[in-house]
């Protein structure tokens, strides 16, 4: 059950940072401002 529980909580936080790099690629600093944030989202993006 935790199991499950893990694998969707990472498949919803994946997708998120996922929408979010897709937004911050096609408009280039307009929701990021700060490029070590967003190379911190694209790690952890990855990690997860």
């Amino acid at each position: 059950m935790l199991y499950f529980m893990f694998g969707m909580w990472s498949g919803i936080l994946g997708f998120s940072m996922s929408l979010i790099i897709r937004l911050q690629m096609g408009m280039p600093g307009s929701l990021i401002g700060n490029d070590q944030i967003y190379n911190s989202i694209v790690t952890s993006h990855a990690l997860i």
